[in-house]
């Protein structure tokens, strides 16, 4: 049995009933379970009326032009039709067979371009789709690449949160909601001496499109510092690598608000969340 390939080959052949008796009877056999093969057949039949009728007609030479103006004047002038006059019929010399060659092969060239053209179009076709399928293959692998960066930078960050966990100079925060999110809570973790730190979120309300939550250091007796933005996940989740800085390893209170996207230099919306004075 064939393969479905080999069937589409067939195809441009059948348009121009160019087929054995075998491979029209494999081919038909084919189509009749194939609707992809039936449409691409009609497209090829149509290309090829097309091409049909778009060739140019041929011009009569000038002598058969003189020839058929010699005869209606003839008629005109005896008032009766040219073979009924005396003139004497001459009879026709045989055309030599050499001379239909010249015909031949202009039928086998222009069966010939035809079948070039429909070829074209068939691979064209096959380019087209071949396209379509390198398109979507690359969407796949995108985002594949995408989610496994996505993973890499997970485990990164798990890695990390780990590293600080066992730290001996580790310190951890709980961050608790306040009446804005009150089933919101948060884990903060960093180093004292480094000030490596992983902030994990849980239960924070998504934020809209033009805001995102920011984190704040407040030292006491300072104002507040400001952290790094981030977004949350649908359920609430977020885990994020900042960094503390030196003024606010000690006696600080962890915050965070929802700000403009753009960042603030100074908290300007409402507390989400908040850890207990160190």
């Amino acid at each position: 049995m064939m393969e479905h390939q080999e069937y589409q080959e067939l195809l441009a052949l059948h348009a121009l009933d160019a087929l054995d008796a075998l491979e029209r009877l494999a081919l038909d056999e084919h189509l009749a379970t194939c609707s992809q093969c039936q449409l691409e057949l009609i497209e090829l039949r149509d290309a090829a009326g097309l091409l049909a009728h778009a060739t140019t007609p041929a011009a009569p030479g000038d002598e058969v032009r003189a020839r058929i103006l010699n005869q209606a004047r003839a008629e005109a002038q005896s008032g009766q039709p040219a073979a009924e006059t005396s003139a004497p019929v001459v009879a026709f010399r045989p055309r030599a067979a050499a001379s239909r060659w010249p015909d031949l092969m202009r039928m086998a060239a222009a069966l010939a371009f035809v079948a070039l053209l429909l070829g074209l179009f068939v691979f064209w076709r096959r380019d087209v789709q071949s396209r379509r399928q390198v398109v979507r293959l690359t969407e796949v692998i995108n985002e594949q690449s995408d989610q496994s960066l996505h993973d890499f930078e997970e485990l990164a960050r798990l890695r990390e949160a780990l590293e600080l966990l066992n730290s001996p100079s580790m310190k951890k925060m709980e961050l608790a909601g306040t009446q804005t999110a009150k089933t919101a809570r948060a884990t903060f973790v960093y180093d004292r001496e480094s000030g490596r730190a992983m902030l994990m979120t849980e239960g924070l309300p998504m934020a809209p499109p033009d805001m995102a939550y920011e984190v704040w250091f407040i030292p006491k007796g300072h104002s507040p510092m400001p952290g790094k933005m981030f977004t949350v996940d649908a359920s609430g989740h977020a885990m994020m690598a900042d960094h503390v800085p030196p003024e606010a390893r000690e006696n600080v209170v962890i915050a965070i608000t929802l700000e403009p996207k753009r960042g603030s230099a100074s908290p300007t919306g409402a507390i989400y969340l908040s850890s207990p004075a160190s």
